[in-house]
Parts: structure tokens; sequence; C-alpha cells
């Protein structure tokens, strides 16, 4: 049986996987669907215009929302000392995860710079100003 590997070491049978699927609410199932039909389409016919927008979409979803809400409530109990042992050991993974997908985020900036011939640094400050609408000092 074929196996996903979710984040380093953490696989997940794809009978769970449509298990875990199945029970998604209909806006995020859409949403997925969608996502993916734009990495199939990617690999099949990976126009340079696509896969840039395929890039945009993956460099501002790498950390899932869900996830980045979590590490702001438990950073929150952090900073405030009223955090349980339980919640820091979640936190920490929680700064683990997000460290690696940093790494995956600088690699499909990497790939978008090559895409559309220019720096890394130019590729992060056209997306600081898409994100906040101006460019930071």
């Amino acid at each position: 049986m074929q196996t996903i590997e979710i984040q380093k070491g953490v696989r997940v049978g794809f009978e769970d996987l449509l298990n875990g699927v199945s029970g998604m609410d209909t806006s995020v199932l859409e949403k997925l669907m969608d996502t993916v039909g734009q990495i199939l389409a990617g690999r099949k016919n990976p126009s340079p215009v696509e896969r840039e927008k395929e890039l945009l979409e993956r460099i501002e979803t790498v950390v899932p929302a869900f996830v980045r809400e979590r590490y702001k409530r438990l950073h929150m109990k952090l900073q405030k000392g009223k955090i349980s042992e339980a919640e820091h050991q979640e936190l920490l993974q929680i700064v683990a995860f997000m460290e690696e997908m940093a790494v995956v985020r600088l690699h499909l900036m990497a790939e978008l710079a090559a895409l559309r011939q220019v720096s890394l640094k130019t590729v992060a400050e056209q997306l600081r100003k898409k994100r906040y609408g101006h460019a930071k000092a």
C-alpha cells in the first residue's frame, strides 16, 4: 500500500488519507481539489504562467492557516506563562515543522526567482510588497 509523507517521519496510508479527506468540510475539500488539480495540470503541461501561479499559491500556503493559528494561540499562552507541558511540547513540534516549511518556502521562492529571471532578494521584496502593500525598510 502506498503511503504519503505528511512531514518528515510522519507517513499516512492512502486509505487513511482518503478517509480523512472524506470528513472535510465541502469548501475545504473544494480548495484541496483545486490545488491538487493545479499540481496535476502543472505536471502534465507546465506553462511558465501556470507554474508561477502554482508557486505563488504554495509559497503563501506552505504553512497551513490552522497551524499558524494554533502557533499564535500557544505562543500567546507561553508569553503569559499559562501553557501546560503538553501544549509546550505541541508548540515545540509546531516550531520545528514551521522551520522545515521555511526551507521548503525558500526553495519555492528560488524556483520562482529562476522562472522570473530575477534574484531571490527581488522575489522576497515582491512578495513582501504584495502581502503588505508596500516595501519594508
